[in-house]
């Protein structure tokens, strides 16, 4: 074994320890503390445990990989998380004061209790699922990826991927969300340090200066960032317009949505509104790396430019130093892995199972059944990670435009009670088959801007159309809900 394997798995037992003593703050039997933590975080554990999913293996890999591989069209990355923030700074508060009134833990019971049927909420649990296993499967694929190269081979990638089964799963199923919210302490700790290694010394390593990599890297390819327009995907209209959907995708993932429920007060979500953007300035550095990755070894393609980070940390850096950077990339999927399976196994327990078929069965029924189905939803999707690792692309892809399509129903359902289930459904089936459409026969690009932007238009106006010509009705906002957003 060497240096950066020890590393890696000292760091993946402190997790497990971190994981394990989050079973402390879980409660008994009760469901809402094994999956929203109780909704007892404040500012600071709330902002470390949201900034978990900004800083994923996606980021990690993707933003540097991005770079090296489509220049201008992969920087859109650096602004849809800002935006994000400023968008959820509008709703987002108002939906946990909706959730903490009604006792949701989940987006599905959001959908069951608003649009006052639990077909909705089993509906929505099983697209909800849908949408998260292909995400999960990415994150497990990125782990393995990240532990094998900064390993130097020590550790394959599928050995690494059971690793992250056996990790996510038993703390998930002991800890529930309070285990995610410790583990993503070190997380966020250990990201800050890998990035920072990264992004500041391989420039200067191989270059000497960061001016001079921008330079030579526009020298070498003057049309990499000029948003030229030679692919459909390089023009300033896609650009704007995917920055626009991502945004407003970014809180509609169901674990998104319970990572908000764990907040212990409307004005911590929103506090953090004005917080996480910062923690977006390290995004840049990602891009540095790419650029600086493009000069140093360049002619990758495909999936190898998602390793770029990795091959010149592994050059570059003594070997636990490339450890660290490995275990903050391993950390950076295991944090949000853990809330996609916790999310997963919730909505089918709950929202699927109980709603669906059960409606008498009890709190500790349904959680006790949770525990299992994060297991199961794990079992699934490290099978696909290891026997069809391409086969959920397109679907993957789907997951992060389709889930856009839930805009109209929690943001209008929230502030519009003239919103029509109906007409609702019908709105976001249309965005989903726009977007599935779309990915099949590879077609990202509708009208010169993103599908699905252009598929949420189409779902707000027949969402919003049809509920002006068949006006429905929705639960009365409670009297504590009102003083919460009269005090805002």
């Amino acid at each position: 074994m060497n240096a950066a394997s020890a590393v890696i798995l000292v760091v993946i037992l402190a997790a497990v320890a971190l994981g394990l003593y989050g079973r402390r703050r879980t409660k008994r039997g009760d469901l809402a503390s094994w999956t929203v933590g109780g909704r007892s975080y404040g500012v600071l554990l709330f902002w470390l445990l949201a900034a978990g999913e900004t800083y994923s293996t996606a980021t990690f890999l993707g933003a540097s990989g991005g770079v090296y591989s489509l220049g201008d069209a992969a920087l859109w990355t650096l602004g849809y998380g800002t935006l994000a923030y400023a968008f959820g700074y509008l709703y987002l508060p108002r939906l946990w004061s909706y959730a903490k009134d009604h006792n949701l833990v989940t987006q599905a019971d959001y959908f069951a209790h608003r649009f006052g049927s639990r077909w909705f909420g089993a509906l929505f649990g099983i697209v909800g699922v849908a949408f998260m296993i292909p995400y999960i499967e990415v994150q497990l694929l990125g782990f393995g990826q990240i532990v094998q190269v900064t390993s130097g081979g020590a550790l394959p990638r599928d050995i690494s991927m059971l690793i992250a089964f056996a990790v996510v799963a038993l703390f998930v199923s002991l800890a529930g969300m309070n285990a995610t919210a410790m583990v993503s302490i070190l997380k966020d700790i250990l990201m800050i340090i890998g990035i920072g290694i990264v992004g500041i010394y391989l420039p200067l390593h191989f270059f000497g200066s960061y001016t001079k990599v921008v330079d030579t890297v526009l020298g070498k390819y003057p049309d990499l960032f000029s948003l030229a327009g030679h692919s459909m995907q390089h023009t300033p209209l896609w650009m704007m317009s995917t920055l626009l959907v991502s945004s407003l995708a970014f809180f509609m993932f169901p674990h998104a949505t319970a990572a908000i429920f764990s907040a212990k007060s409307a004005e911590t979500v929103r506090r953090n509104m004005v917080f996480l953007p910062f923690y977006g300035i390290l995004l840049a550095l990602p891009v540095l790396v790419g650029m600086t990755a493009l000069l140093v070894t360049p002619g990758l393609t495909g999936s190898d430019t998602n390793a770029a980070l990795l091959d010149l940390s592994v050059k570059a850096l003594p070997g636990w130093v490339a450890g660290v950077v490995g275990a903050a990339g391993a950390l950076s999927a295991i944090v949000p892995v853990s809330l996609l399976v916790l999310m997963s196994a919730t909505q089918l327990s709950k929202n699927v199972y109980q709603n669906a078929f059960r409606p008498e069965a009890s709190e500790r029924s349904v959680l006790s059944l949770s525990k299992i189905m994060v297991f199961a939803v794990m079992a699934v999707s490290l099978a696909l990670a290891l026997t069809a690792p391409t086969l959920l692309v397109n679907l993957l892809q789907v997951g992060q435009q389709g889930v856009s399509q839930f805009l109209p129903a929690i943001i209008l359902g929230l502030f519009w009670k003239r919103l029509n289930r109906v007409p609702m459904l019908i709105g976001m089936l249309v965005g989903v088959g726009l977007v599935t459409w779309a990915v099949i026969t590879v077609n990202p690009v509708v009208l010169g801007m993103n599908v699905g932007l252009v598929a949420l238009v189409l779902n707000v106006v027949i969402a919003g159309g049809g509920s002006l010509l068949w006006p429905g009705t929705a639960p009365a906002v409670d009297a504590r809900t009102a003083a919460v957003e009269a005090a805002a």
